[in-house]
């Protein structure tokens, strides 16, 4: 946040000292007010404390079900290409208003972009800056809409989403009324939303609250209020509802091409392909949305030529998981690569995230507590083409160290990295305006997001960020609902609760313990990524003993002391768990289970690949999968894995 030179601030501070005076006041007023609102705000459920670890009631279809629907079904109101938060943020949106909808998603949702994020629901300080120096009201609506949006997402999934305090670290006296005012600010825009009132920490506070800071630099600490999230976790929810709600939502079936109207070439609808079998699908649909995040232009490719196809793209036989690129010349995606590391949980407080506002090219460094780890980040690095799975590079991970050793007292070490990913900005030009020309640098753009019809009637939405898919759903659906003209209910996602959100309680990890005799790790971990459905693993726990058993002792029946890597207790990655994924979630691969129903690989690579093989020995089992399977299985997976830093 708030890195500029302290010389050109103060006729401006002159003009902002009156607000900073009443933006903490009007900021703790907010907070008050909304928190006074929200135990009103909807209706009660009927529900007591000890019927939240009950065993739900959850029936959903299975994929060979979905499959039938799929093919069964004449016309779709809607098709949505891309599994990612968009897509199914679209697919919820849509689903709930009435619309018949499918969606497809090439890989596994969120195996792109979306499980790659800062796993922050944000409205982003670093835009409230720009908007300040910039006058750009363009920039202050973006902050504002985020900061909205943030506190949907924490209603909307609370076990998923928690309030997560950050500290900027101050090291000059003169940023501290800059920094004040610069967090009463976006306590203010935040309006009844605001999270909590932002605070002023002396220097002997900020020191014992982190520790690991050098004191004699150190002058103050400013504290804000923002969001962290589990990301493919909340897509998974957001899948899974949609499913609910009577969407047809697959993985693992990829678009070849799209159907034409023979006589106006309109979309109306695709050709696709079940990955696991094969088989051909036609489906046909009213209206097609292109939800694809970073591979936007190979669907606009396809929308603009008359087969339905996208352009060729070169083929590199010796390409490797890291290499393989998606889109070549790419016009509206501007790709830019953001990498993050996972470390130790000394790296920062166990409760408190820590912002580095200048880094030494000008970037933004955090350093958050996210699943027991600290998730620290990040690049911003341009890239011309598009890669199929963007991989951190070893100089990435050393530029991400050498920025965190600047103010950490005991080293930084490259083993201390258990992880390390990349992921793609989804930053957009807008192509009709653009006439062909790609993008190059992606400075001045804005995380905005852009929603436009072709001439061939897709529905095309890109850009954008994690935190603000809801709002990008609406307005995507009431396009669709436009170009399509249907008569739908209105849209309720503000205050619809994702699965697992249901009845939500605080309270629940205790009433876990409590009923199935978990340690505290074991029902704080299912509570705060399953919610109200963790009872749906416990109970598997009570049936077989096995299924509590770390996952990397998968189809092992027979254990002996000797044959047990006590590394593996270290975390609460289950056999039940991966049970349930298989069940309820649609995980179809040992990736699918490692990298985004849990976060096994993104957590601690080293860790994740010793599990790979009782992985895929469960899911072979369950799945019937053939030798040759599980071998591609193991090979794929671990080969993956091994791009996470490791």
């Amino acid at each position: 946040m708030f890195a500029r030179s302290g010389r050109s601030i103060l006729p401006r501070m002159a003009a902002l000292g009156a607000v900073s005076a009443g933006a903490g006041y009007l900021g703790l007023q907010c907070y008050n007010n909304s928190k006074r609102e929200s135990q009103f705000d909807g209706v009660w459920n009927d529900v007591s404390v000890s019927s939240l670890v009950e065993r739900p009631n959850i029936s959903l279809p299975t994929r060979t079900d979905l499959l039938s629907k799929l093919s069964k079904t004449d016309e779709f109101d809607v098709l949505i290409i891309g599994g990612g938060a968009t897509g199914t943020g679209c697919a919820v949106d849509a689903s709930t208003r009435g619309l018949n909808v499918a969606l497809v998603e090439m890989n596994d949702f969120a195996s792109g972009t979306s499980s790659k994020s800062t796993k922050m629901a944000h409205g982003g300080v670093r835009y409230l800056e720009k908007a300040f120096w910039e006058l750009s009201k363009a920039q202050l609506d973006l902050v504002i809409e985020a900061l909205n949006e943030r506190g949907h997402m924490l209603n909307t999934a609370p076990h998923l989403c928690k309030i997560l305090p950050i500290m900027i670290p101050v090291y000059n006296y003169w940023q501290i009324p800059y920094y004040y005012v610069g967090c009463k600010m976006y306590d203010l825009f935040a309006g009844s939303q605001n999270l909590k009132s932002s605070y002023l920490l002396s220097r002997g506070q900020a020191a014992d609250i982190a520790p690991m800071l050098d004191p004699s630099k150190l002058k103050a600490g400013l504290v804000y209020h923002d969001g962290s999230f589990n990301d493919s976790r909340m897509n998974a929810a957001l899948a899974i509802t949609a499913v609910e709600n009577g969407a047809t939502v697959l993985n693992y079936m990829e678009v070849k091409k799209l159907i034409k109207d023979e006589k106006n070439g309109k979309v109306s609808g695709a050709l696709v392909m079940n990955r696991e079998s094969g088989e051909i699908f036609k489906v046909k649909a009213k209206v097609t949305v292109n939800a694809t995040g970073p591979f936007s232009d190979r669907f606009l490719q396809m929308d603009k030529n008359p087969d339905g196809l996208p352009d060729p793209l070169k083929e590199n036989p010796n390409a490797t998981v890291a290499t393989k690129v998606a889109v070549s010349n790419p016009h509206m995606v501007v790709p830019s690569s953001g990498v993050h590391i996972v470390l130790p949980s000394f790296y920062c407080p166990k409760t408190m995230g820590l912002l580095d506002v200048k880094t030494s090219d000008g970037r933004v460094m955090f350093f958050l507590p996210w699943q027991g780890k600290v998730l620290a980040g990040t690049t911003d690095i341009p890239m011309k083409q598009i890669p199929e799975n963007p991989t951190a590079t070893e100089a990435d991970i050393q530029d991400i160290l050498k920025e965190l050793q600047h103010y950490i007292k005991f080293p930084v070490k490259r083993d201390d990295v258990l992880s390390a990913w990349a992921g793609i900005r989804p930053l957009v030009l807008d192509p009709r305006k653009t006439k062909g020309k790609s993008g190059g640098s992606t400075q001045g753009l804005v995380r905005s997001h852009l929603v436009f019809t072709t001439d061939n009637g897709m529905v095309t939405i890109a850009g954008g960020k994690w935190t603000t898919y809801r709002e990008m759903a609406e307005e995507t659906i009431n396009e669709v609902v436009k170009v399509g003209k249907f008569h739908v209910k209105p849209c309720i996602t503000r205050k619809l609760k994702l699965a697992g959100a249901e009845h939500w309680d605080p309270n629940l990890p205790a009433l876990l313990a409590q009923k199935y005799h978990l340690s505290q790790i074991m029902s704080q971990h299912l509570a705060e990524n399953y919610g109200t459905r963790a009872p749906l693993i416990c109970e598997m726990f009570k049936e077989d003993e096995k299924y509590q058993l770390p996952v990397a002792f998968g189809g092992k029946e027979n254990i002996s002391v000797s044959d047990i890597n006590f590394d593996s207790f270290r975390y609460p990655f289950t056999v039940g768990e991966l049970k349930y994924s298989m069940k309820y979630e649609y995980a179809r691969t040992a990736l699918d289970f490692l990298m985004r129903r849990t976060r096994f690989a993104f957590l601690d690579a080293r860790q994740a690949l010793n599990a790979v093989e009782g992985t895929v020995n469960i899911m072979g089992d369950e799945l019937n999968w053939d030798s040759k399977r599980r071998k591609s299985e193991i090979s794929e997976a671990t080969e993956f894995i091994k791009t996470f830093g490791v």
